[in-house]
């Protein structure tokens, strides 16, 4: 079976997150990393799907994502800045986002960096949804679930099922899994309708509002969308839409916190639980 054939650039000056973000886009993409500009700017001459800037010094330079692009021959490579937030050089991050100098910011001290940089690493069709679902997935589930949500997020097919999930593991057997997630109080199945849930909603948050028919292979994703996003969202996919259309993007984003946390047995943002939670922390 042959490799990866997707091509990413990391500019680092620390062996440490070299070694860290080439293990993390191994899986899924050829990683080749430079230790200066000049270098970084000598491979653009071939073809390559991602840049990954380690954005602390010396490359902290808030111009530097300006003169890759005027180097690239492809305007739509995403430019990706992994930093931490007291970089100052990346507080206007938001503003570098809107205005296209690059894709996205990961911050090291806040993000799960590994799953995130694994993401952009996907071929362009997938990755932006996949990058929203891991971050919706943090934003709304516990910690001790984010490995088992971010396994099933990255994978390549769409048909996640409990089996499928389970035959990948070492034991190869539902048992195993079972008994893995009952350490954390949840069941597989949950764990896999979660992370359906999630792929199903970004679609409509990152093509802004777009129809989700048209979105999915078949007309049985169509109806097993629509059954999913009923039961566990109470909604249809044309309400998804609808909503993200009427009250914008972030308004999706929030229903879909609250039904994955209800679905993992946690109060919904908002509620007395929720609101006792937080001022414990």
């Amino acid at each position: 079976m042959s490799g990866p054939t997707r091509q990413v650039l990391v500019l680092s000056g620390h062996v440490a997150m070299k070694v860290r973000l080439c293990d993390a886009m191994a899986p899924y993409a050829r990683v080749d990393c430079a230790a200066t500009e000049h270098d970084l700017m000598q491979r653009l001459s071939q073809p390559v799907h991602l840049i990954v800037i380690h954005g602390v010094p010396p490359f902290n330079d808030v111009r530097l994502p300006a003169r890759l692009r005027h180097a690239l021959r492809d305007a739509t490579v995403p430019i990706v800045v992994v930093t931490n937030s007291r970089e100052p050089a990346w507080q206007l991050g938001r503003a570098l986002i809107a205005s296209g100098g690059v894709e996205d910011i990961i911050f090291t001290d806040t993000e799960r960096v590994d799953a995130l940089v694994a993401a952009w690493s996907l071929d362009s069709d997938r990755c932006r949804q996949k990058v929203e679902a891991l971050r919706l997935a943090h934003e709304s589930a516990p910690e001790t679930l984010h490995p088992f949500l971010e396994d099933l997020l990255l994978r390549d097919t769409g048909d996640l099922s409990v089996s499928r999930w389970a035959a990948t593991k070492a034991e190869g057997s539902r048992f195993s899994l079972h008994r893995e997630l009952a350490k954390v109080g949840v069941s597989p199945s949950t764990v896999v309708d979660v992370a359906r849930v999630l792929n199903v909603v970004t679609r409509v948050v990152v093509r802004g509002g777009t129809r989700l028919k048209g979105r999915l292979a078949t007309l049985p994703d169509v109806r097993a969308a629509r059954r999913l996003l009923s039961r566990t969202l109470g909604m249809s996919p044309s309400d998804v839409t609808h909503l993200a259309r009427e009250e914008g993007i972030e308004a999706v984003r929030e229903r879909t916190r609250d039904a994955v946390r209800e679905m993992l047995g946690g109060p919904a943002e908002g509620d007395p639980a929720d609101t006792k939670a937080r001022s414990r922390r």
